[in-house]
């Protein structure tokens, strides 16, 4: 049987990865709330490709850990579970990094009116990735914090649905033209995607952690 835990190159491959996906997420966050603070400028762009960098990054130990699990002699059902967590949680950076680049591109300013509920929202999606990395991490030990991982994702999941209905509608009750409320609400969306997606990752993690202990 392949024991995850017990395989050094994987797990250091594994930690790579994790610590790199955080640094992208995280590096999301700083620069949404500086262009809350500062609105779009040069620096805010010039953050926009350390992201980018960093999810790059992130995608290439990724492809390794996958070309990694190919060439074990892994059951073809175990194979597909880590390939699909993994490929689910690395949705996050890459959504992260599409974010970024979408204020880049659209040169869109986030309506007044909604500011602090998406500054909430991004703390709590931020903070959710975090708690889907420590899942991540049980999934290939031993596994004694799935329950409570779940919880807390299914929780953050909850308050950032919420928080999205609330923006939403904020929106379109403004004076905003039509366009504009389609724009803005456009965006939201995106940021709660972020919550989604590692509800998603603990969905995967759930399922191996029955099928191990079974």
């Amino acid at each position: 049987m392949f024991a995850f835990k017990k395989n050094i190159k994987l797990m250091a491959m594994l930690d790579e990865y994790l610590n790199v996906a955080r640094e992208t997420v995280n590096q999301f966050k700083i620069a949404i709330e500086y262009l809350l603070e500062h609105g779009m400028d040069d620096h805010f762009t010039m953050m926009a490709e350390k992201t980018h960098r960093s999810e790059s990054n992130a995608d290439d130990i990724r492809r390794r850990i996958e070309l990694f699990l190919y060439e074990k002699s892994l059951m073809p059902e175990t194979r597909r579970d880590m390939l699909l967590m993994i490929e689910t949680l690395d949705r996050v950076p890459n959504r992260a990094e599409r974010i970024i680049y979408m204020y880049v591109t659209q040169k869109t300013k986030v309506y007044p009116a909604i500011e602090n509920d998406l500054k909430e929202l991004l703390t709590l999606s931020v903070e959710t990735f975090d708690e889907t990395i420590k899942a991540t991490l049980d999934c290939f030990g031993k596994m004694s914090n799935v329950k409570e991982s779940n919880r807390i994702v299914d929780n953050n999941e909850t308050l950032g649905d919420h928080l999205e209905r609330k923006m939403i509608t904020k929106i379109f009750e403004s004076d905003l033209d039509i366009g504009e409320k389609i724009l803005q609400k456009e965006f939201v969306l995106e940021f709660g995607a972020i919550c989604d997606l590692c509800e998603s990752v603990l969905d995967r993690i759930v399922i191996c952690s029955v099928k191990r202990h079974n």
